[in-house]
């Protein structure tokens, strides 16, 4: 059946999180094409640590056949995070996912803190490196970014590209000694929240608190945000994060059930139901 189109796009940070397995997926005919029967996109994190081989792009993209979904591949960090970046794995990566076509999202190009307004001429270098057929997000980390857009504004304009509006406040407001934070693999930067859409492209990826009582104000205020996106026409992606992936699939349903009351715009359809039935009550 093919999966209907939600409004907007809403993912999570992975689709095949062991954890998930037979709570919210099953793994036939996989976990991926169980997860796009749900949800209409994905992070692409995967692609930041290796290079998938072409049989693997090709089962990912038969996997989602019949949907209405939209991968978000995150450039391999060998090209974002290295002092010399590895153009042939940017070439060798790009070839790859382009075999998915029409199921390519925006790519996240993301930078790590140490980039910054001294080092423009790396992003801007970077930039004119990616096919202009595809669409593009930006992630800073470097503060002085945030105190003066309008250092990285042209580039984005030049390129068509969107700004990741990130936010970890939930992680830093909340209660940051609680295990599930603690144990968390990465930590996640505190970085100024984007509100700002640049070329129509509104990409968002929330980091939500393991314990929902730290979240329900942050939620409150992306709930207004993607309301106003929606009505300005703009393109959205949502992408849903906690400390303990366990919690996303559930987050990202209670953010989508409130959405269709908030925002009274007849084109937000329900999410589908899930592959193993869910009774569950957040925020």
């Amino acid at each position: 059946m093919a999966q209907q189109y939600l409004g907007y796009r809403l993912g999570l940070p992975a689709w095949n999180f062991p954890g998930w397995k037979d709570r919210y997926f099953t793994a036939t005919p996989s976990q991926l094409g169980s997860y796009a029967r749900v949800f209409n996109s994905v992070e692409g994190n995967t692609t930041f640590y290796g290079i998938p081989d072409f049989a693997t792009v090709d089962r990912w993209r038969g996997d989602v056949s019949g949907t209405d979904f939209k991968f978000c591949f995150k450039i391999p960090r060998t090209v974002t995070h290295e002092r010399i970046p590895n153009w042939p794995d940017l070439k060798q990566f790009l070839d790859a996912v382009a075999r998915l076509g029409d199921c390519l999202g925006p790519f996240l190009v993301q930078l790590p803190a140490q980039i910054g307004p001294r080092q423009l001429f790396f992003i801007e270098r970077l930039f004119s490196r990616l096919p202009a057929q595809f669409r593009y997000v930006l992630e800073l980390r470097h503060l002085d970014f945030f105190a003066q857009p309008q250092l990285i504004e042209p580039l984005l304009e030049k390129y068509r590209a969107g700004l990741v509006m990130f936010d970890s406040r939930p992680l830093y407001r909340g209660d940051r000694n609680h295990p599930e934070v603690l144990a968390g693999k990465h930590k996640k930067p505190d970085v100024p929240v984007v509100a700002k859409v640049y070329n129509r492209l509104a990409f968002v990826r929330l980091i939500l608190h393991p314990d929902p009582r730290y979240n329900s104000v942050f939620v409150g205020q992306w709930l207004d945000r993607v309301k106003q996106y929606l009505a300005a026409g703009d393109e959205v992606y949502f992408m849903v994060h906690c400390p303990n992936n366990l919690h996303c699939p559930a987050y990202a349903e209670e953010f989508h059930n409130q959405l269709i009351g908030h925002a009274g715009n007849p084109a937000l359809k329900p999410l589908p139901a899930w592959p193993i039935p869910q009774q569950e009550t957040l925020f």
